[in-house]
């Protein structure tokens, strides 16, 4: 019973997730004209992709824990303990995306391309935080869903950050690519 359950509550959003990969790598192919203009960005595409899907997936399963408690409910949803994981979500969202500039400009370096560090990395931080922020609502929306329908987290959050993740992940990526280019 659990498995048919757990089917009809996971298998359209797989489906949607696979259209929303297809969306993802779509917009991707629209940056290759940013990837000539601007050395070492690709080097960043999957560190950061990697790094959003992490924080907000995590981010997620915490939320889920802390309603499955019932440290969080839908009356209230506010509580300091999620304003705390927000907090740490963005903040960690902030360090990791430095590190990650930082290393894609030495990665960059090291297979003979030689970036400007400082938009790579300005590009990897407001890319990363207007994601960050995006996705923490985002994420706070689906759990606060997940539960009204009476749907189990576990099945739902990981799969949809995941893909929303990719997607908003790349379009930040490439909007804050195109700012970085006109302003520097």
């Amino acid at each position: 019973m659990y498995a048919k359950e757990m089917l009809k509550q996971s298998l359209p959003l797989f489906i949607l997730c696979g259209f929303g990969a297809i969306v993802a790598g779509s917009t991707l192919g629209l940056m290759l004209d940013l990837f000539k203009e601007i050395p070492g960005l690709i080097v960043v595409i999957p560190g950061i992709i990697a790094m959003r899907g992490n924080i907000s997936t995590a981010f997620g399963s915490r939320i889920g824990s802390a309603y499955h408690l019932g440290i969080i409910d839908s009356d209230n949803l506010w509580n300091e303990d999620l304003k705390q994981n927000i907090y740490s979500s963005i903040i960690l969202s902030f360090l990791v995306s430095i590190v990650i500039g930082v290393l894609a400009y030495f990665s960059s370096l090291l297979v003979g391309i030689t970036p400007n560090a400082v938009k790579l990395i300005t590009i990897v931080l407001i890319a990363g935080l207007i994601s960050a922020f995006i996705l923490t609502l985002l994420t706070i929306l689906i759990i606060f869903m997940v539960f009204k329908r009476g749907y189990d987290p576990d099945n739902i959050t990981g799969p949809a950050l995941a893909t929303f993740g990719d997607i908003i992940t790349i379009i930040c990526i490439f909007g804050s690519a195109l700012l970085v280019e006109m302003i520097m």
